[in-house]
């Protein structure tokens, strides 16, 4: 039987596949070290740090044959968010990422725009 992470530390998310330019600007990158790699995990993580706790959104590049913590994370939020908008971020990335596009991280206005929603 498959155990899944529990829900406090880890909240289940479905992987999407990597385009080809997102493919290419990887490997141009780093070279060898994403060779496999076929799809990004968007996860949302629960952290509790000494004086915050709340979710950090992680992006990872995963590739069948290892486990989706092999490699760092490409992205990660600093800021620890509520749920709703560790979430909302992560759909941010995922269309992102279905347009092919995750790598020029163009979504990093989008969230920032989520952060300043948050503290008002």
């Amino acid at each position: 039987m498959n155990e899944l992470p529990l829900l406090m530390d880890f909240y289940d998310k479905k992987a999407v596949s990597i385009g080809d330019q997102d493919k290419g600007a990887l490997s141009r990158g780093e070279g060898a070290i994403y060779e496999g790699v076929t799809h990004w995990l968007i996860a949302l993580i629960w952290c509790e740090r000494k004086h915050e706790r709340g979710w950090k959104v992680s992006v990872y590049p995963t590739c069948p044959e290892k486990p989706f913590w092999y490699l760092n994370p490409f992205f990660e939020t600093e800021i620890l968010h509520p749920f709703e908008v560790a979430f909302k971020i992560s759909q941010i990335l995922v269309s992102h990422s279905k347009r092919d596009v995750l790598t020029k991280k163009l979504f990093i206005q989008e969230m920032s725009r989520l952060s300043c929603m948050q503290r008002a």
